[in-house]
């Protein structure tokens, strides 16, 4: 079968395409013929090989995490999917193949009001941001929230999983990106690139930060209230405050894979949640290797999704 990935750790230009077997069934396991797959930053450490300190990563390394698409094969165990059922999933790896293997148990149903290509930009974003508001803040009472990177696709799930929940939500992006925001959504809506708005904020209960740049988190702190939590997806060591109100996301371990997809899906067919889509892309080396350039030198809005 036709897949793309590297037959050595390297760069984006190392991308190839490859013919590997089909994967087979094997315990847990759904075989899915892959219809759309997410390109995600965390790929890049597939082909770059930082992540195999990390896991066991073998070559030729095919990167690869959110798919959707059809059962064409399972593990004859399995009762909760037939074949032919639609899926939408969170891959261990090799997601960027006409054909990858996925547990069940990151894997829910796809109702046909969901295309395969806004399905594949939910599982990685979606589910960190399912974690966060019903693992690491479930026993946390809170009203006023205030997202750092909000214009981010984890930042955009939390806003819309939060508003649906009633809470008072506030964010911090960059202006460059104001007309892309219903600003209606918001409490407040404040820049990076404009420092002294940050200081027109209030107090908030919770602080949560999925930004990779923390140059500012002394004006974000003077925002969170006494007994406020900050919570960060991409450290907490620039946050200079007493720990007991710091949590580091990536610390933390809630695997809510299945209940995430679920909850994730119901609210795209509410239309509680959208899911923003950068680009669509071909099943085709340079138009990856195009867009992981894309995503190097800026931000985009929204997910870059293949089709297969």
């Amino acid at each position: 079968m036709k897949a793309i990935g590297v037959n050595q750790f390297g760069n984006i230009s190392d991308l190839i395409e490859l013919d590997v077997p089909k994967p087979e069934p094997s315990s847990g396991r759904l075989i899915v013929q892959t219809k759309a797959f997410a390109l995600n930053p965390y790929d890049l450490g597939i082909i770059d090989g930082t992540q195999a300190k990390f896991r066991p990563i073998s070559l030729p390394a095919i990167p690869g995490s959110d798919v959707a698409g059809i059962i064409v094969d399972k593990d004859p165990s399995i009762t909760e999917f037939n074949l032919c059922d639609s899926i939408v999933g969170l891959a261990n790896l090799k997601g960027y193949s006409e054909y990858v293997s996925v547990p069940y148990r990151r894997a829910t149903k796809l109702p046909a009001e969901i295309s395969y290509r806004t399905a594949a930009g939910l599982p990685n974003a979606g589910i960190t941001a399912y974690d966060i508001v019903f693992g690491a803040l479930k026993d946390v009472s809170f009203s006023k929230v205030l997202i750092i990177g909000a214009s981010g696709a984890v930042g955009t799930n939390l806003y819309q999983i939060l508003n649906s929940l009633n809470k008072q939500v506030s964010v911090v992006i960059n202006s460059k990106y104001t007309e892309q925001f219903d600003t209606a959504d918001f409490n407040q809506v404040v820049f990076y690139d404009a420092p002294k708005t940050i200081e027109q904020l209030g107090l908030y209960d919770v602080i949560i930060n999925v930004a990779p740049q923390n140059e500012l988190a002394d004006l974000y702190l003077a925002h969170l209230a006494p007994s406020g939590l900050l919570i960060s997806t991409t450290g907490i060591d620039t946050f200079k405050t007493d720990p007991s109100r710091l949590v580091d996301f990536y610390n933390t371990d809630y695997k809510m894979n299945q209940a995430a997809l679920e909850y994730l899906v119901k609210k795209v067919v509410s239309q509680e949640i959208t899911v923003p889509i950068a680009e669509i892309l071909n099943f085709d080396v340079a138009e990856i290797q195009k867009a992981f350039h894309a995503l190097q030198t800026h931000h985009p809005r929204g997910k870059y999704i293949v089709e297969v």
